[in-house]
């Protein structure tokens, strides 16, 4: 029964040898490798046109060789029982540069039909990156005044 002892010893200790290998190796990856995919919502401004636009600053980051686009939308703040306005606006991935670095744009959300946009009134921009089947990699919230 001596024998199995050495055995165990041995086998315990190529274990331990291998997950401490693998620790390292995940510690000293390349921070570019990590998850890039982020978004912020800067600047926020009413456009012109008849029916104006919404236009929002958008920072983005995304992993390279991402298959992403960009989704915003913007949303009054209404009162109960009012007729809520809403823009929406895209960007497509071909126009995206992924590359793990911070990007701005300026993303134009254009209002629905019979949504309107007015001075000082009061939206919520929500933004994503977004993924061809819909998932959100991830988003970003702002309320200000227009």
């Amino acid at each position: 029964m001596k024998p199995a002892r050495p055995v165990r010893r041995v086998a315990g200790t190529a274990a331990t040898a291998l997950l401490l290998a693998a620790g390292a190796v995940g510690a000293l990856a390349s921070p570019a490798v990590a998850k890039a995919n982020s978004i912020a919502v800067g600047k926020v401004a009413l456009g012109a046109g008849r029916p104006a636009v919404v236009t929002a600053e958008i920072t983005y980051s995304c992993d390279p060789g991402s298959d992403v686009h960009l989704a915003a939308t913007a949303t009054d703040l209404v009162a109960k029982g009012h007729h809520k306005a809403v823009a929406t606006g895209t960007l497509a991935n071909k126009k995206l540069r992924c590359d793990a670095r911070n990007h701005i744009v300026r993303l134009v959300l254009h209002p629905k039909p019979g949504s309107v946009f007015h001075k000082k009134q009061r939206v919520v921009i929500e933004a994503a990156v977004v993924t061809p089947r819909g998932a959100h990699y991830a988003d970003a919230t702002k309320a200000v005044t227009l």
